[in-house]
């Protein structure tokens, strides 16, 4: 039997006795770290909001952005200094810095296209949208924008692409190809040389699963097979088959690195905790529609908290990992929704935090 970490004493200590002892911070993390969070109410042309939130101290600074710069139904990325808002409502790329939240640029997408994420590769930026043949390549500083045609599975010429990711010089783009709401086959990722933005064909990856449902991450540092990526699947949303798959660059198909039955639903967002014993949490949607939580997957042991770390009245929608070591979640719970934050599987908040607005996408918090 693996031993285990401290990380995972807390959690399955946490999960046990329904408390854990606080740990003394790492002295190698950051004593501090801001989490940004984006959300709007779904109607297309009404402005989202950007909240702040001071991990360590957790003071809220509501409406912290300029005007217009979120929309209706956004998605958020963290890249490199610039703080990316997919505005999938509105048809922009919104740009900020990270530090002082001004706009550096707003890029369109196309009317009606419909961006789902974006990667970027020098002034490049790479946006899967739904409503065309597969990526949208912007340039910063530039009015024009190009299609990249991913369709060539998809008999619709749709293929449905929801993710995209940039590893060196490569943009690795997962797609669903999906007939309606009904997904035709197994979902795939195709590989996009950004030095031609050509389609590198002998690299496409078949999934395992059906429907790619969330966004790529990358595996960090310290943890096994580290700068691997990892996205969600999910077959069925009332039984939930599928499992986060791991995809090694240069492969022709991923593994499952955790089972959807084990998480006991499907992972709406997955994060990562790094330091000496990375950890994976997932925002797990259970497939009752009524219920969300924490969990903790210890990845060098390979070990799942035995139960969920959040409570049950607690519904956790969205969750990303500041480098201090806090943990932010997005409680969605009906009428008392907000931000939390844990701190070695103990929640440190005794209510969710209000960002001034009541609905969140997902995918729609990071943390620096």
């Amino acid at each position: 039997m693996n031993k285990l970490s401290p990380i995972a004493i807390s959690l399955f200590a946490l999960c046990a006795c329904g408390d854990s002892p606080a740990h003394a911070p790492d002295a190698g993390l950051p004593t501090t770290a801001r989490a940004v969070i984006v959300a709007g109410d779904f109607t297309p042309g009404n402005p989202g909001v950007l909240t702040t939130l001071d991990a360590a101290t957790r003071e809220v600074r509501q409406n912290a952005g300029p005007a217009m710069a979120v929309g209706s139904d956004p998605i958020l990325r963290h890249v490199d200094h610039d703080l990316l808002i997919v505005n999938r409502g509105e048809n922009n790329i919104t740009i900020l810095d990270d530090q002082t939240l001004a706009l550096k640029e707003q890029l369109g997408t196309g009317a009606n296209s419909n961006p789902q994420d974006v990667a970027a590769v020098g002034t490049k930026l790479y946006v899967p949208t739904l409503a065309t043949s597969g990526v949208t390549v912007l340039t910063r500083g530039s009015n024009t924008t190009t299609q990249i045609d991913l369709s060539a599975d998809d008999p619709d010429g749709k293929p449905d692409c929801n993710s995209a990711f940039a590893i060196g010089t490569n943009v690795y783009v997962a797609c669903g190809l999906l007939d309606g709401f009904d997904p035709r086959g197994v979902g795939k990722v195709y590989v996009i040389d950004t030095a031609t933005d050509t389609v590198q064909a002998s690299k496409t990856i078949t999934l395992l699963h059906k429907n790619p449902f969330g966004l790529f991450e990358q595996l960090p540092a310290g943890a096994p097979n580290a700068g691997d990526l990892v996205i969600p699947t999910v077959e069925d949303f009332m039984t939930a088959p599928g499992c986060v798959e791991r995809i090694t660059p240069g492969a022709a198909t991923s593994t499952c690195l955790l089972d959807n039955a084990a998480l006991g639903g499907y992972p709406s967002r997955i994060a990562f905790e790094t330091g000496a014993a990375p950890v994976m949490w997932s925002a797990v949607a259970v497939t009752d529609f009524m219920h969300a939580n924490l969990r903790g997957y210890e990845l060098a042991s390979a070990t799942l908290s035995a139960a969920p770390i959040s409570p049950a009245g607690e519904k956790i929608a969205d969750v990303v990992a500041c480098p201090s070591g806090q943990i932010v979640v997005v409680d969605a719970t009906k009428d008392a929704s907000g931000l939390r934050v844990y701190d070695a599987a103990v929640e440190q908040t005794t209510a969710a935090l209000p960002i001034g607005i009541s609905s969140f996408s997902q995918h729609g918090v990071v943390c620096y």
